[in-house]
């Protein structure tokens, strides 16, 4: 442990030291590799805090922050206790904030921010889902009004509706139009370079053949 924060201080220090953008770069490329590498508590965790500290010194990057808070959304959905579920939506939600406060009216953000509400939903659905559900809707209508061709939005938006009983509007009727949208959305994208969010294709897959069966 002590090796791996040792190391990630002399990365962070070339990178403040030196100013290069494809120095950050590289070093988020590694970090997001780390990311994508194993679907586990301790990988995202490593992950989430190397974010953090890359975003502690490029403090104009909202990437960084971005792919942190979306490492702790993902641990939410790993852990058990509900408590420890919320603390680290909790840590997200402060994440997403610094990420919006660095680039405002910012489409994957607003995904993001829906990402987020549905993990609390998740949490407790009955209660929160009456409180949460058209909120989360909104930050995917909200996405799209920025840039109709995210398909993260049609994704979750889809997602939510998937997961929401027939008398609240929801049910696989409605959900798979999205979804399928999302697929459409998925093949032409062009990512403006190579840092930029690019998941969710592989759920979309997985939950539309959910949605026709």
């Amino acid at each position: 442990m002590k090796r791996i924060f040792i190391l990630s201080i002399i990365l962070i220090t070339f990178i403040s030291s030196n100013a290069q953008v494809d120095d950050y770069k590289n070093l988020m490329l590694k970090t997001i590799s780390i990311m994508d590498s194993t679907y586990e508590i301790n990988n995202l965790q490593k992950a989430s805090n190397q974010f953090q500290r890359i975003g502690d010194v490029m403090q104009n990057e909202w990437l960084p922050y971005y792919y942190s808070a979306y490492c702790d959304i993902q641990i939410s959905y790993l852990k058990k206790d509900d408590k420890q579920k919320d603390s680290y939506l909790d840590k997200a939600e402060k994440l997403i904030d610094l990420a919006d406060s660095l680039s405002p009216s910012n489409d994957e953000i607003y995904v993001l921010k829906g990402f987020l509400l549905q993990a609390k939903i998740k949490i407790d659905p009955m209660a929160r889902g009456i409180i949460l559900h058209k909120k989360c809707l909104k930050m995917f209508e909200q996405a799209r009004d920025i840039n109709p061709d995210n398909p993260r939005s049609y994704l979750w938006h889809g997602v939510q509706l998937f997961n929401t009983p027939s008398f609240w509007n929801g049910g696989k009727d409605k959900a798979l139009p999205l979804l399928e949208m999302a697929m459409k959305k998925f093949k032409p994208s062009k990512q403006p370079n190579s840092i930029y969010p690019d998941w969710g294709r592989e759920y979309a897959k997985k939950i539309i053949n959910e949605c026709k069966k």
